[in-house]
């Protein structure tokens, strides 16, 4: 089938003998199902009745995939109370996955969009990241700890020639926000030293809402192609930043629409109407946000005094990188980048502020 979400369909030529090599029949090109995403992905039933999801992702054929090997290194850890969909196959040569479908399963964004996201899960989440980032030492050696530029610092100077042909004019004008702004890409830098000097832990690198499945009242977290040894406060941050854009988007819908009574544009609402509104909708996900944490700090009770702090930033960087994934195909900018951009600022340059209005960490200590 042709996708029709933006998707990429993984080449059948090579997942099919895949799928015949591990013994579980073909997939029908015309009758599965596709997943957006930087990767092409599908999934569905084959001949023999087995519901799998297969990924193939963006390397070069001979050209080991590096996400191949690291959700290999996860998938050998074990770690307690942490589920995901059973990896039933891997070929470094076709970069493909294969995994067990989880039938039924609604990913976890869906659910915050539509406000079913509860607090309870929320904290379970935060244990399971807790216990993720508390695997013993004795285990790291085990596990990539190669570099991951982020947040990338390159492109604060400007495009290169490849990155500038393959950008929307949303995002190039995302990009031209950034780069005009000293004070952003002073933040940037400085979180990028302080991440340098942090104690790293296994991560899972790429922790968004949409990587969580919740089905039968169960969690899974998928697509552990980053899974690496990293600062722990990127994960949280990640999490942190998920729920600032939702604020973000609920503000910008808002202003967008006004009340009944008196409708408003976009272009009527000033910075102050702006700022008010995002402030609301940042006190609606606190308790979201700090039942995460708790569950976190449940299971992790020993962490550096700046680690809120960096949360925070990392919460901030966070919601632009949605931006210029949001925007990957448009032509401006949305009320709800603006938003956006406004609330990951506030995070980088006072991350102390967003640690106290979202009651993370110790906010004495943190603006001490």
């Amino acid at each position: 089938m042709l996708p029709s979400n933006g998707a990429r369909i993984p080449d059948f030529a090579l997942v099919n003998p895949f799928l015949e090599q591990l013994g579980l029949g073909e997939l029908p090109p015309d009758r599965v199902m596709t997943h957006p995403g930087r990767h092409k992905k599908c999934s569905g039933f084959t001949t023999l009745g087995r519901g799998i999801f297969v990924k193939q992702l963006n390397a070069a054929l001979g050209c080991p995939a590096p996400g191949v090997r690291r959700v290999r290194s996860f998938e050998a850890l074990h770690v307690p109370g942490l589920s995901t969909p059973a990896l039933l196959g891997a070929d470094d040569d076709r970069n493909l996955l294969v995994f067990e479908l989880v039938e039924g399963a609604e990913p976890a964004d869906e659910l915050a969009r539509e406000g079913r996201f509860d607090p309870g899960l929320a904290r379970r989440l935060g244990e399971t990241i807790g216990t993720l980032h508390e695997l013993p030492p004795t285990l790291h050696g085990t596990i990539d700890a190669s570099a991951s530029a982020y947040p990338p610092l390159e492109p604060l100077e400007g495009l290169s020639l490849t990155q500038y042909q393959a950008a929307s004019a949303a995002v190039l004008q995302g990009w031209r926000l950034l780069q005009q702004d000293e004070e952003v890409k002073a933040a940037l830098r400085a979180l990028r030293r302080a991440e340098d000097g942090a104690a790293k832990v296994p991560t899972h690198g790429d922790f968004r809402l949409d990587q969580v499945l919740v089905a039968d009242g169960r969690t899974q977290i998928i697509d552990w192609e980053e899974f690496r040894i990293a600062d722990p406060a990127r994960d949280v941050g990640m999490f942190v930043g998920e729920w600032l854009y939702l604020a973000a988007d609920r503000a910008a819908r808002v202003l967008h629409t006004g009340h009944a009574a008196q409708s408003k544009t976009v272009i009527d609402a000033s910075r102050e109407e702006v700022m008010a509104q995002a402030t609301v909708e940042l006190r609606a996900i606190q308790p979201m946000v700090t039942q995460f944490w708790d569950g976190y700090r449940s299971v992790r009770t020993e962490t550096d005094p700046e680690f809120p702090l960096r949360v925070a930033a990392f919460a901030g960087w966070h919601l632009y990188d949605r931006m210029f994934s949001v925007v990957a195909k448009l032509a401006v900018l949305s009320m709800t980048q603006y938003v956006a951009n406004g609330i990951g600022r506030k995070a980088l340059l006072s991350p102390a502020r967003i640690v106290e209005l979202l009651e993370i960490g110790d906010f004495d200590a943190a603006v001490g």
